[in-house]
């Protein structure tokens, strides 16, 4: 059915709860490439439920509503993540139920053949307390469904990568059953595992979740710091520029500003840029 901008900024985003426990953050981890090193302390923290470290990307994939766009008319089929940015307020709790809220914040069309981009927010928070963990701000590129018109008022983007040279650089390999295992985290589509759905999207294969990506980036960024994970990480975000496939090699480059790290994740094998602007803050 058609949309408009309208009834998109208007639509009643459910709620969604849930209690996160050790085997989730546990899964979670080893899907964004921790475990890799099984005798590494730092990796065992993120894997072990003794003492575990919960990854802070986690937020990301926690007491999520769901395909609500595509029950408010959006092409699914047709849909791709653009940008992710993420606040961390505090580390998030094991075996306590969270709730999330989330509200629509711009639609911006980029004409009937071009598609448009729709912003949300999603809030998270423990029950009943409601002390605040996490706000997700998400970015989709909706191909599909230009010519709905425009609403809201857009983001201030990111701020771009320094020119320099960047002062590390950490490449992983993103397994080729990436995605089957990613997908156990809550995120079905289709697109990420059935070649027959990903070629009626327009791509050679099926592609690796955005936030995979962007979670191997976290991955990186803390390995290449020296730290456990991200596990001070305040802010993340970054925007989407190219599709992943399992198997691909991700070289991420990272440059450090006191307590501001900028990002750039690259496909070498591809020569495709796969997340830039990304920004990064620690505590």
């Amino acid at each position: 059915m058609a949309i408009s901008a309208r009834s998109l900024m208007e639509f009643p985003i459910p709620e969604a709860r849930q209690t996160v426990s050790a085997r989730d953050a546990i899964l979670y981890a080893l899907s964004v490439g921790y475990g890799t090193e099984p005798l590494d302390a730092a990796h065992l923290r993120r894997v072990l439920e003794r003492d575990l470290l919960v990854v802070p990307t986690l937020a990301n994939v926690v007491a999520h509503a769901g395909p609500w766009m595509q029950d408010a008319g959006v092409n699914w089929q047709r849909l791709v993540h653009a940008e992710q940015r993420l606040t961390i307020h505090r580390p998030l709790p094991l075996d306590r139920p969270l709730l999330s809220r989330s509200r629509m914040l711009s639609i911006v069309d980029r004409g009937a053949d071009k598609g448009m981009f729709a912003t949300f927010e999603r809030s998270i928070v423990t029950l009943p307390e409601e002390t605040p963990i996490a706000s997700i701000v998400q970015t989709n590129a909706c191909r599909g469904d230009g010519g709905c018109g425009s609403a809201g008022v857009p983001l201030d983007p990111l701020t771009p990568v320094p020119e320099r040279v960047a002062d590390a650089m950490f490449s992983i390999r993103v397994p080729r059953d990436a995605a089957l295992l990613y997908r156990l985290n809550g995120d079905l589509n289709a697109l990420h595992v059935d070649p027959a759905y990903a070629a009626q999207a327009g791509f050679p294969r099926p592609i690796l979740h955005g936030l995979c990506t962007f979670g191997y980036a976290g991955y990186a960024i803390g390995r290449a710091l020296g730290a456990e994970g991200i596990a001070d990480v305040g802010f993340i975000a970054a925007r989407f520029t190219s599709v992943v496939f399992p198997g691909d090699r991700l070289e991420v480059d990272i440059w450090r500003e006191d307590r501001e790290v900028y990002f750039r994740a690259r496909v070498p094998e591809r020569g495709v840029t796969a997340l830039d602007y990304g920004n990064a803050r620690l505590s």
